[in-house]
């Protein structure tokens, strides 16, 4: 019984820290950790107005909300020069609605930070199915299909 109290109760911090960090992480993290969001990049931003987007790894970060900055992990992909960014689960993700509100992020990949624009490109955009082709092909997503739910982004230059 003393075992399984333990295990109750290592179980309960876990979680406790978890959420607190999910909740309150970006005060006080550069930028997210893994999974868990975190707040505003910390460094210079590159004056490069055409990064090179091709370098990018499995993931990268973005930062939303400017005034009071949140970041976090997402996929992305490239495709002819240009960075897209999907989510599959639309609006039901707290940060979707946050960036489409104010569409000025940062994107940091491979310790470099830069200001674009977040725009949601239209379920008929025909970049659509090129987009996610690259994505099933960098992600090892064989036999997935999308079903019109995922959302697609632009992280466009800053005008």
């Amino acid at each position: 019984m003393k075992v399984l109290r333990w295990i109750a109760i290592a179980l309960a911090v876990i979680i406790a820290a978890v959420l607190f960090l999910d909740s309150f992480g970006g005060t006080f993290l550069d930028g997210p950790l893994g999974p868990i969001p975190g707040g505003a990049f910390v460094g210079p931003v590159s004056s490069n107005p055409n990064p090179d987007w091709s370098r990018i790894g499995d993931t990268l970060e973005i930062e939303i909300r400017p005034e009071e900055p949140w970041s976090l992990t997402v996929w992305g992909v490239e495709i002819d020069g240009e960075l897209y960014v999907p989510h599959a689960s639309g609006p039901i993700r707290r940060w979707v609605p946050v960036a489409l509100e104010d569409p000025r992020i940062r994107v940091r990949t491979n310790g470099e930070i830069y200001e674009r624009t977040i725009v949601q490109l239209d379920p008929d955009d025909p970049r659509r199915s090129r987009i996610l082709a690259a994505l099933v092909e960098k992600y090892g997503l064989g036999g997935w299909e999308d079903d019109g739910s995922t959302w697609l982004f632009h992280i466009a230059p800053r005008r």
